[in-house]
């Protein structure tokens, strides 16, 4: 990595994150795209990494560096496949056992470095992510601004992302689970005793019950945390059959939960899993 580019904080940025700061570099980037560079260490405070909640000081150093350049796997690019697409947002499929986004010391492609070449879009901004072993549909957001209408319709509790979930066990009636997450192990996210606010619950509408001990489930979310249907089908009692880290022990091979539709105002994706 080299420095591409650096600023000097004045006295007016005193005080100032460093998520948001960092748009004097970066004016066309996403609130997102901010964060995720500064947490993977290519944002440098007078030479040292900080967390995105960092407050500036006049005279601080801000550079950034460069990543390593990578360019879209066509072994990625094959499997994705754009659902939907207007001047603002896009719907694009990802299969499952592909990264939504670049993992810190990762060198595996992701479908994230395909996004501007599949949707002819330079302005585009990964506005969701999908676990490596989860499929479904990864929303794309062409420019800042479109970034950030989409979080006050989520704030509006305006979002309503839709997954389907083979889980063990079977359930008698629907159930909604408002448990608040810890999210703070990166790994494992946690499951509290308290409540949370609406928009972070995760509701669980019973589709199909199979002979084998199993159950599909359809699952409604507005808000998504980190591992949240998974961690809260888990806490449930139904597990999500093929997870390895909330699922039975040792369980390995397909993880079965796919984001099958998202809708918003003025947009709507919907497809089906491979499975």
């Amino acid at each position: 990595m080299k420095k591409i580019d650096v600023k000097t904080a004045l006295d007016f940025h005193e005080g100032m994150r460093l998520d948001k700061f960092l748009t004097e570099l970066l004016p066309e980037s996403g609130l997102r795209q901010r964060r995720r560079l500064i947490e993977n260490g290519f944002v440098l405070v007078n030479g040292r990494p900080r967390k995105t909640g960092f407050k500036i000081f006049s005279g601080a150093e801000v550079a950034l560096l460069k990543e390593d350049t990578r360019s879209c796997a066509a072994e990625i690019a094959s499997r994705l496949a754009v659902i939907a697409q207007t001047d603002a947002y896009a719907a694009v499929f990802k299969p499952d056992l592909i990264h939504s986004a670049r993992v810190a010391g990762s060198p595996e492609p992701t479908a994230e470095e395909c996004l501007n070449d599949l949707l002819h879009n330079s302005k585009a901004i990964l506005v969701n992510r999908l676990d490596m072993l989860t499929s479904g549909l990864l929303l794309v957001a062409f420019g800042a601004e479109r970034e950030t209408m989409f979080r006050e319709y989520e704030d509006a509790g305006q979002v309503e992302k839709f997954y389907l979930a083979r889980v063990h066990g079977a359930p008698e009636r629907n159930f909604t689970v408002k448990n608040r997450l810890d999210t703070a192990d990166r790994k494992r996210t946690k499951v509290l005793d308290e409540e949370d606010e609406p928009l972070r619950w995760t509701r669980a509408e019973i589709l199909n019950v199979d002979g084998d001990g199993t159950a599909v489930l359809g699952v409604r979310i507005s808000k998504g945390a980190r591992h949240q249907i998974r961690a809260h089908l888990a806490h449930a009692g139904y597990p999500i059959v093929g997870d390895p880290l909330y699922g039975a022990d040792g369980e390995s091979g397909r993880m079965y939960l796919h984001h099958r539709r998202i809708a918003f105002p003025g947009f709507e994706a919907e497809c089906d899993p491979e499975w």
